[in-house]
């Protein structure tokens, strides 16, 4: 009988039956005619897995490692406008921390992250059959191996607690779960196992590494394990063992703690990761991985807008990039369209859904409505009538006879009846750093690539290494050619909270708040926006004050606990 594949997506057996992974296929043709030559190796291989990457990472529905790690932090909210975006409350518990509340929501997203790591495996398994026939499928392997290792990653920060699966043969009933630290070694071990066999090409830019793995990624993945070793080698064995990442600010202000970060630090210096052949502590990996990004030719973007217009793909930041167009790759992402005023967005010929907005703690950190200001407000936020340039002339608020003013201070996490309807309409800073894509034919597939990690992201990390590692000054130099760019003024000195406020300012609406509130202790310390007896919608949970700090991991959906008995909950959860 003959064997086939599916030339639109390799299939796995099964890789926890939790995985979606039963797409249709467009065509099938023969194993032997998809196979012969290296061309084919790699399109039925390799580009099957980048192809069902889409949105999974970035944008999407809600649904994607974006929205957990940023809808989740003290940055972004989506507020309740009165019935408007009050979805049973899901935006509102992502916010206020009651993940169980809202665990099922979680399923797309581990479904996503095991639906990639299984055509990974899947794809892995085929090319070992051909690898004495064909000398390229030994470079897929290590491809596809660092791709599987960057969703692990992914699925470890998120859920802690994880399987480790590397086989499309491996039943269900043989999936063992993994202590955290087990799966931050195996992440490790395998980005540095593969990262002499990828290529030097450039993930950023048109041609053959478009969107791929390259040395870059790899590198970058590893600076990010690495800046987080501490949080990641802790074995959630208990509710209480993320106990010294819980902060001890609890008057709204949420500041890194010197004392709590002097802990952190510590513990960094006392892991060692291997790359390149050679054993350094946690911090010192960092500073390895960035200065191999500089080698590799990535600097700072001279103009910081650059990063995001409509033809970003000249790019020497952006590091890691989602390639985006509205005709051949047509990923769809809703994180602009979610957060522009519906008038605001049609006066420039786009859709806009009036959701999410900056919390006010942000504004805060940013300086507005100070003197103080940093440069980058006006580079990632629409702020009170600055959209009009833009749109020509002013639009109406779509509730009252007054003109549309997004205003920053008021948002909030619910409206409640009765509540102002302007500032329900206008509160808050919105979604600005892509360019405006005129050009589109479809409002959700902007052409401008979508930025996942970029060199003032790894300067910022080393920025924070050096810190941890008591070089002050070498810390305070990084922040500055960073801060210099956008002519920030320079830092004179800093602070632990310092280089936290400064990767909120840099890094806005990027989708790492999340991570690094964590590492920095203050994920669980109530800010200006929630706190015990914050007014929230009645389909919400209260603010949920984890004074343990097992909300630093996500639990574990529903679903797949069910389909798999071997799995147990994440500790604090509820089984």
């Amino acid at each position: 009988m003959k064997k086939y594949i599916f030339g639109s997506l390799l299939l796995s057996a099964t890789l926890l039956t939790s995985c979606s992974l039963d797409e249709t296929p467009q065509s099938k043709f023969s194993e032997a005619e998809a196979f012969k030559s290296s061309t084919l190796i790699y399109v039925n291989t390799v580009a099957n897995v980048y192809s069902a990457i889409g949105n999974g990472l970035y944008g999407s529905d809600g649904s994607s490692v974006h929205t957990l790690q940023e809808f989740s932090s003290d940055a972004t909210m989506l507020p309740g406008r009165q019935g408007d975006w009050v979805d049973g409350g899901k935006w509102q518990n992502i916010f206020l921390h009651n993940f169980e509340s809202s665990v099922d929501s979680y399923n797309n997203i581990w479904n996503h992250l095991y639906g990639i790591i299984g055509l990974c495996n899947s794809s892995i398994d085929k090319l070992e059959q051909f690898k004495a026939e064909n000398p390229d499928c030994e470079t897929y392997i290590y491809e596809l191996r660092a791709i599987r290792a960057l969703y692990y990653y992914n699925a470890m920060d998120l859920f802690g607690q994880i399987p480790v699966v590397t086989s499309s043969s491996v039943s269900t009933s043989d999936v063992a779960q993994s202590n955290r630290s087990e799966v931050f070694k195996f992440v490790i071990t395998e980005l540095a196992e593969c990262l002499p066999h990828l290529s030097d090409g450039k993930c950023q830019n048109q041609g053959d590494y478009y969107g791929r793995m390259t040395k870059a990624v790899a590198y970058m993945c590893m600076a990010k394990c690495a800046i987080n070793a501490p949080v990641y080698t802790v074995d959630n064995t208990s509710e209480t063992s993320y106990q010294a990442f819980v902060g001890d600010d609890l008057s709204g202000a949420c500041t890194a703690s010197e004392t709590k970060g002097a802990a952190v630090s510590q513990t960094g210096k006392g892991i060692n990761i291997t790359v390149d052949g050679t054993a350094r502590n946690a911090w010192e990996t960092v500073k390895y991985c960035v200065d191999q990004l500089k080698a590799l030719g990535y600097a700072l973007q001279p103009v910081y807008a650059d990063n995001f217009i409509v033809a970003n793909q000249s790019s020497v930041e952006n590091i890691w990039v989602r390639p985006n167009d509205d005709k051949i790759y047509k990923v769809y992402d809703y994180n602009r369209m979610r957060s522009l005023h519906y008038n605001h967005a049609g006066a420039i010929g786009y859709s806009g859904w009036n959701g999410a907005c900056s919390t006010v703690h942000q504004m805060k950190v940013y300086g507005y409505g100070t003197e103080n200001v940093d440069p980058r407000l006006a580079l990632n936020f629409y702020t009170d009538m600055d959209y009009v340039e833009e749109c020509g002339a002013p639009v109406n608020d779509g509730a009252t006879d007054k003109d549309l003013e997004y205003m920053p201070l008021e948002a909030v996490v619910d409206f409640p009846a009765g509540a102002d309807a302007h500032k329900v309409k206008c509160a808050g800073a919105r979604f600005k750093k892509y360019e405006y894509d005129r050009s589109t034919t479809i409002n959700e597939c902007i052409n401008n690539d979508l930025v996942i990690w970029r060199y003032a992201d790894a300067l910022l990390l080393k920025a924070e290494a050096e810190y941890r590692l008591g070089n002050t000054g070498a810390a305070l130099d990084l922040v500055n050619q960073v801060r210099s760019r956008v002519n920030a003024e320079p830092r004179t000195s800093l602070t632990l909270n310092d280089l936290l406020d400064e990767r909120m300012l840099e890094l806005a609406w990027e989708g790492v708040r999340r991570q690094d509130q964590v590492r920095f202790c203050t994920f669980t310390q109530p800010t200006a926006d929630r706190y015990v007896g914050v007014w929230h919608n009645a389909s919400a949970g209260d603010y949920n004050n984890d004074t343990k700090g097992y909300t630093n991991v996500y639990p574990i959906p529903y679903a797949v606990l069910n389909l798999n008995t071997n799995l147990k909950q994440n500790p604090g959860y509820a089984n």
